[in-house]
């Protein structure tokens, strides 16, 4: 990740709280839902079926190529970075508009670890 992914003010792609709900239920298996928040904050609340990777140890080559990359984190500024540098190795990247906290907001389902 480069500094410039931190600092750009280039927007990123985003996806609503309510339209990654409704897609969750139609084509779930398309999706591939990164959650870099603390491993602490994501046992604590995270989205069904996420994948737990902290900001700073995000590993591409664990990341599948051939599904959509939703990134969560708690207010949609962590998750900024990693879809700029998903986006610049050829994955089709998200991040979650408002993060974890309009998800909340909209009471959508969650889980705890």
């Amino acid at each position: 990740m480069k500094i410039k992914d931190w600092l750009s003010f280039t927007p990123t792609p985003q996806i609503t709280a309510q339209a990654l709900h409704k897609q969750l239920k139609e084509e779930h298996n398309n999706l591939f839902l990164l959650d870099v928040r603390s491993h602490t904050e994501w046992k604590l609340s995270h989205i069904p079926s996420s994948h737990s990777r902290s900001v700073f140890s995000v590993d591409l080559t664990k990341i599948p190529k051939d599904k959509t990359i939703i990134c969560i984190c708690l207010t949609a500024h962590r998750s900024t970075p990693i879809v700029r540098e998903l986006l610049r190795h050829g994955y089709n990247a998200y991040e979650l508009h408002g993060g974890m906290r309009l998800w909340w907001k909209h009471d959508f389902p969650t889980e705890k670890s």
